[in-house]
């Protein structure tokens, strides 16, 4: 039961931060089509966003390591 839990609890947060990243991701092409002048601020604003959302990530599995050695 132990290795269940693990298992949902890092694919759930790694699933969506992939599905976050991957709109962040999306976001930033899109600005960046429509005003390329400002491509340095938004690509230094989307590795700002990414990183945060790959932290979220990071949580995730530190939460289930949490959950597979101490329980």
């Amino acid at each position: 039961m132990e290795s269940l839990a693990f298992g949902l609890t890092y694919s759930i947060a790694a699933g969506l931060a992939a599905v976050g990243v991957g709109l962040v991701g999306a976001a930033a092409v899109s600005a960046v089509g429509r005003n390329p002048d400002a491509l340095p601020k938004i690509r230094t604003l989307m590795i700002f966003a990414m990183s945060f959302v790959d932290a979220l990530a990071i949580i995730g599995l530190v939460v289930a390591l949490i959950i597979k050695f101490l329980h």
